[in-house]
């Protein structure tokens, strides 16, 4: 069973009485990053803001875009770390996807439409990298720096076995939510975007291309059974439509991206490429300017609430050299949390809404 830690105190809400019962039993929750919304995938990393790089914002966008680098998800500690000085701040990958799951349950409003099957799309907004959360009780430090690992990759094997566990954990409580989850992992071994600019796909040896090619092939008959289940449902037959299936996994990359906007530290003016705003191909740029140093702008606003107060927790420790594993976890132990606080509200100009491709 997974144990949903301090949701209350993450979001500051109670969790909506459809989304109880389910969240009662899938409760600890482990986080992705994700690369550009641009290539239609995302990867997990563990980030060091400092990985952070820009690119020239189109003329469309009023806002310098911000494109996170990230790496295949297969880092160790699965942690974001922001450098401050002597310290380093830690921020779950758990608690990164609580975030994403709040964003899931406020998304919706009279210009940008309600995620539909609701319930479902929040469960994966909040699930769909559980797999990791086994890491994160037992995070390790990178034998080169000696600090917390950031692009240290684990044994294909063994990420194959984690996102399995994670993506069985999920089906076993919602067919629809756990689709979505499969769907993602299918993307993070997608080599043909590994030239894109910003994406980096799994690393694979070529000793071990046999053995996540039949994960893959496994990912797409399960991805399979799982439609026509779902297609035999009456309740749930539209929900499975390839073009809502698609709009439904774009949306959940979009809320990952903001999520991490709000972890990796320093704000800046970002955007957030073609979100899918309706089930009918309208799209929209999400356009994020920074208000001083806690609040920010969203424009065009996508949420029911205006404005949505965001609480991470995090951990600071030193920026030091650790002797080993024990020495990183009984540092982390004695950490306290905090709660980085933001405040995100609507930002002025209408809705610019252009038709996807």
């Amino acid at each position: 069973m997974l144990f949903h830690q301090d949701f209350e105190g993450i979001s500051g809400e109670q969790e909506n009485a459809d989304c109880g019962s389910r969240l009662a039993v899938l409760r600890e929750t482990v986080t992705i990053i994700l690369d550009s919304r641009k290539w239609r995938r995302h990867n997990s990393a563990v980030i060091y803001k400092k990985e952070a790089w820009h690119v020239p914002s189109q003329a469309r966008t009023p806002c310098p875009k911000v494109f996170i680098q990230a790496v295949a998800a297969h880092e160790a500690s699965a942690m974001i770390i922001q450098e401050q000085g002597e310290h380093l701040v830690l921020i779950r990958q758990t608690d990164h996807a609580v975030l994403a799951g709040h964003f899931a349950r406020e998304l919706g409003n009279d210009t940008f439409a309600l995620p539909q099957p609701q319930e479902s799309f929040a469960l994966a907004a909040t699930e769909h990298d559980n797999g990791w959360n086994e890491w994160e009780l037992l995070p390790g430090i990178d034998p080169v720096t000696f600090l917390p690992y950031s692009f240290m990759s684990i044994p294909t094997r063994d990420h194959i076995e984690l996102y399995q566990r994670g993506i069985e954990r999920v089906v076993k409580v919602d067919h629809y939510a756990g689709l979505l989850v499969s769907m993602h992992c299918l993307g993070l071994y997608d080599r043909t975007r590994a030239t894109m600019p910003g994406f980096s796909a799994k690393y694979i040896k070529a000793h071990e291309s046999q053995v996540v090619n039949d994960f893959l092939q496994t990912l797409r008959l399960q991805q399979l059974r799982l439609k026509v289940d779902l297609r035999a449902d009456p309740k749930m037959k539209d929900f499975t439509d390839e073009k809502w299936l698609q709009a439904n996994a774009l949306r959940l990359e979009a809320l990952d991206r903001l999520s991490l906007y709000f972890c990796i530290g320093q704000l800046e003016g970002a955007t957030i490429d073609a979100v899918p705003a309706d089930y009918h191909g309208r799209e929209v740029d999400w356009n994020l300017l920074p208000e001083g140093s806690n609040a920010v702008t969203l424009e065009p606003y996508p949420f029911r609430r205006d404005p949505l107060e965001i609480s991470i927790l995090a951990r600071r420790i030193p920026r030091r050299r650790y002797s080993d594993d024990g020495d990183l976890q009984k540092t982390l132990g004695q950490a306290p949390y905090f709660a980085l606080k933001f405040t995100l509200r609507a930002g002025g100009a209408h809705m610019r809404a252009h038709a996807r491709a």
